[in-house]
């Protein structure tokens, strides 16, 4: 679908803000507060379409746990939760498993 950041950023704010067509809606500015950090190879999907992984930061502070649901209520058709986690919490619950589609094993969070 064109540049792989462009893409990612679109489907992130997609899947954040659900039904809201706008960030306005949600008050976060997805134009200016997500800070991209890197693009990893291209790897297959579920359905077999390669996607390309960007790594990106929101940059703005989020408000507590609470309020998280309230500007980013999710996409119910392509989200289960919308939830925040701090890179040392992510790093702390890191395993790893077998990624059969690929053929290796891979970082699980």
């Amino acid at each position: 679908e064109g540049d792989p950041i462009q893409t990612a950023l679109r489907e992130t704010q997609e899947e954040l803000l659900g039904h809201h067509s706008k960030s306005d809606d949600a008050g976060y500015d997805f134009d200016n507060g997500i800070a991209i950090l890197g693009q990893a190879q291209a790897v297959p999907s579920v359905t077999g379409n390669m996607v390309t992984p960007i790594i990106g930061a929101l940059t703005d502070d989020l408000p507590s746990h609470d309020a998280i649901h309230v500007m980013f209520p999710g996409n119910e058709g392509e989200v289960d939760e919308v939830f925040a986690m701090s890179i040392d919490e992510l790093l702390s619950v890191e395993t790893s498993q077998e990624l059969k589609r690929l053929g290796t094993m891979g970082p699980v969070y």
